[in-house]
């Protein structure tokens, strides 16, 4: 009997429940990007999210999955601020493992969708969600979630739509606050600069806490 092979797609969501922190990398400066990329990789983190905001960026989506071992992730390295079709169509392009957009863009899911990727699409509102939710999100990114209420909005806007895809949070929090999200009903967690610190080995501890805390 054949043993069946995991799809890119089933691999990266192997990862979200094993590890699920999405190491964001944002900066202006591409060689800055690039260094937090890298450290965010050596720390031993799972998912890492280029922006599209990054100079560069595809490019250095593609320096990080030839830079890995010839056998493929983890660790997974996608792109984010993936906001219409060009964009998509430049991750695919890039080689990018999953992609991440900011709104909801019926034709960027199918774009993703026929190349095997796994998608977490951002959504806000209730509305927003569920339209993500039937676009074929595989995680639904509720975004941006501290100016609206935090832990409390994710909660109450969970209530009715519990039953649609998987939520992470996103939109810019600390580490300590992951467990608020995480009681609130969120399964992944979006963070970039608060895993970073002034070391190796401060950036290394600070993840090592902030997936102790993710994983509960």
């Amino acid at each position: 009997m054949s043993i069946a092979v995991e799809t890119l797609r089933e691999q990266v969501a192997s990862s979200v429940a094993r590890s699920p922190i999405f190491a964001v990398v944002r900066h202006r400066d591409r060689a800055e990007a690039a260094r937090q990329a890298r450290a965010f990789v050596a720390a031993g983190l799972e998912l890492v999210e280029v922006t599209f905001t990054v100079p560069g960026a595809v490019d250095l989506v593609r320096e990080l999955t030839a830079e890995r071992s010839a056998g493929g992730g983890p660790p997974w390295i996608g792109m984010g601020t993936v906001t219409g079709a060009e964009r998509a169509r430049a991750a695919v392009e890039a080689g990018a493992e999953f992609v991440v957009t900011p709104n909801v863009d019926a034709e960027v899911a199918a774009i993703v969708r026929r190349a095997g990727l796994y998608l977490v699409m951002g959504a806000l509102t209730p509305t927003e969600l569920v339209a993500a939710d039937r676009a074929g999100a595989d995680l639904l990114k509720v975004y941006p979630l501290p100016p609206v209420g935090g832990p409390r909005y994710l909660e109450v806007v969970r209530q009715p739509l519990g039953d649609l895809a998987p939520m992470l949070a996103g939109g810019g929090f600390d580490i300590e606050e992951i467990p608020a999200y995480r009681a609130a009903g969120a399964v992944a967690f979006g963070i970039g600069a608060p895993l970073l610190g002034a070391t190796p080995a401060q950036t290394a501890a600070r993840i090592t806490r902030a997936l102790e805390l993710a994983r509960g």
